[in-house]
């Protein structure tokens, strides 16, 4: 038993010396957000997915690496036109949204960038084809830009939730940290 403890502690000692070089930088980088089983009202967590989640609070400005967002306003609508009204489609949120590109490229603002996620985690996809006043699904935002505009969700009924943010040029399938921006 002395003998395995005594193994145990040169484990941890070699453990604490290190010794990794370049990836204990980027080890120490995604240890330093803490994992959680839920979403915060606010705040970075990692959550069982290996996801890291960014969440603004409603009202406030989610800072997402190479963009922010802000929600302005939040409308329900009977119909919408020109969107897309999947079945079961009874309500139509419309956003209006400030988004800065605070990268160094452009950045186009993509169908599957920004959802609609509600407190049961189902997610809902912008109609890009609503004429809603200054549609950002398809709009360019030059760095150091800042847009302000409306995306309409079509959904089955008033949700809760907030509005699930990738980073110009990710993808819902790659992407490692994503926003979201609640709204009340």
């Amino acid at each position: 038993m002395r003998y395995g403890a005594l193994l145990l502690l040169a484990l941890v000692a070699a453990g604490c010396m290190g010794g990794g070089g370049s990836s204990s930088g980027s080890t120490a980088g995604s240890s330093s957000v803490p994992t959680a089983t839920t979403l915060p009202p606010s705040g970075t967590v990692k959550l069982p997915d290996g996801i890291v989640y960014t969440v603004a609070a409603p009202g406030q400005t989610l800072r997402l690496g190479n963009l922010t967002l802000r929600i302005v306003q939040l409308t329900w609508r009977s119909s919408v036109p020109g969107a897309v009204a999947p079945p079961g489609t009874r309500l139509y949120a419309v956003f209006r949204v400030r988004l800065a590109n605070t990268g160094t490229a452009a950045g186009t603002v993509t169908p599957t960038q920004i959802w609609l996620r509600n407190t049961l985690n189902h997610t809902f996809l912008a109609s890009g084809t609503a004429k809603v006043p200054h549609q950002l699904i398809g709009t360019t935002v030059a760095p150091g830009d800042t847009v302000t505009g409306s995306i309409a969700f079509p959904v089955p009924g008033k949700q809760q939730g907030g509005l699930l943010v990738y980073r110009f040029g990710d993808t819902p399938a790659k992407a490692t940290h994503v926003g979201i921006a609640r709204f009340s």
